[in-house]
């Protein structure tokens, strides 16, 4: 019964600031740009995409301020006082809230694994009236022994058209690969009627090039055509894309502190939520004769913005790649979760 009462109110609250919250960032972001938009359909899917990237940016803020709300007024009617009379725990009493602010975590996590974690770029896209995934334009990097050049990635229709491959031995170019036309599927790229021109050298050292036709070449294996416009255009990608790119990017030996830094923003960052409620639902009295409601609700509102603004910041650092992500994102989570279970260890010690 308990358990019901107190995630019902929570809920209730997180979804009536959820609402309001998103609803305003969508809103003001469509009356700023809404006369550009060329009919009624794109405006509403423009908007409709807006809030996706509003709730995923703003939903730790809404499961700390969803929870500040409901204990404020459990206090205010005395309902904490009822419940502490009746011989119910503060660990007891932050059960619900700690199952209904992970269960929001875990659905907005396995959102991310769609097409809801790429809001703010369909948006762009909408904006620029751009209504599928635009081509990519003069792709240039390094797959494995090789340098690869696209003249044009159209990852709607898995498609490249101008395709060119260069093999290298040390720093030697020794064989080039052309091809018209490149197809993925499902694996790997596949080119037909490619032109193969080798560097043929002979024992005096004398060089020749040789020039064949190949019918079928399999090439670019898990290069994904949203991990190759990502690569280069730098897109939005969802949480299993970012995995596979970061793989296939450390295959390749190159960077990937960018990646890293969105994977751990999405999947670690928000957990600085929880611990922030575990934190500020202790340190409130359980009688409103103790506090000056308006003076802590200013307080932990405070609080929380502040260190949400200082987790952003190191996200930004992370992408940057001027510290390492996991130094810089990671640690100063499980710094806050470290002490927000101290204090559920010495909840029931106050009171």
């Amino acid at each position: 019964m308990l358990f019901k009462y107190v995630a019902f109110h929570y809920l209730k609250n997180m979804l009536i600031i959820l609402m309001g919250l998103s609803g305003l960032f969508a809103g003001l972001d469509f009356l700023m740009n809404a006369s550009s938009l060329p009919s009624f359909n794109v405006k509403v899917l423009y908007a409709f995409s807006r809030w996706e990237e509003a709730i995923n940016l703003l939903y730790p803020l809404v499961i700390i301020l969803g929870a500040i709300w409901t204990k404020i007024s459990f206090i205010k009617s005395n309902t904490i006082a009822s419940f502490y009379a009746l011989g119910i725990s503060r660990k007891q009493l932050f059960i619900p809230f700690f199952v209904v602010a992970f269960g929001t975590y875990l659905l907005i996590i396995a959102l991310n694994f769609t097409s809801f974690a790429k809001g703010n770029d369909r948006a762009d896209m909408l904006q620029r009236n751009e209504y599928s995934m635009s081509p990519t334009h003069d792709l240039f990097f390094k797959y494995n022994d090789s340098f690869v050049f696209i003249k044009e990635l159209i990852p709607q229709k898995y498609k490249i058209e101008g395709l060119t491959i260069f093999k290298l031995n040390g720093n030697k170019m020794v064989e080039m690969f052309e091809a018209k036309e490149a197809w993925y599927n499902i694996e790997e790229w596949v080119a037909t009627d490619v032109i193969s021109k080798t560097i043929i050298e002979d024992n005096q050292g004398n060089k020749s090039l040789k020039i064949e036709k190949i019918k079928v070449l399999h090439t670019l294996k898990d290069y994904q055509p949203e991990i190759l416009k990502f690569i280069y255009d730098n897109q939005q990608l969802t949480v299993d894309e970012i995995y596979k790119a970061k793989r296939l990017l450390e295959k390749q030996g190159l960077k990937t502190e960018s990646l890293r830094a969105d994977m751990y923003s999405r999947i670690i960052t928000p957990l600085f939520s929880i611990a922030l409620v575990m934190m500020l639902l202790f340190y409130f009295p359980f009688h409103a004769r103790y506090i000056k409601i308006g003076v802590l609700g200013m307080q932990t509102i405070g609080i929380t913005l502040f260190i949400w603004g200082i987790l952003f910041a190191f996200q930004r650092i992370g992408m940057s790649g001027v510290i390492n992500p996991e130094l810089i994102i990671i640690t100063p989570i499980v710094l806050l979760w470290i002490y927000a279970l101290y204090t559920l260890d010495k909840a029931d010690k106050r009171i």
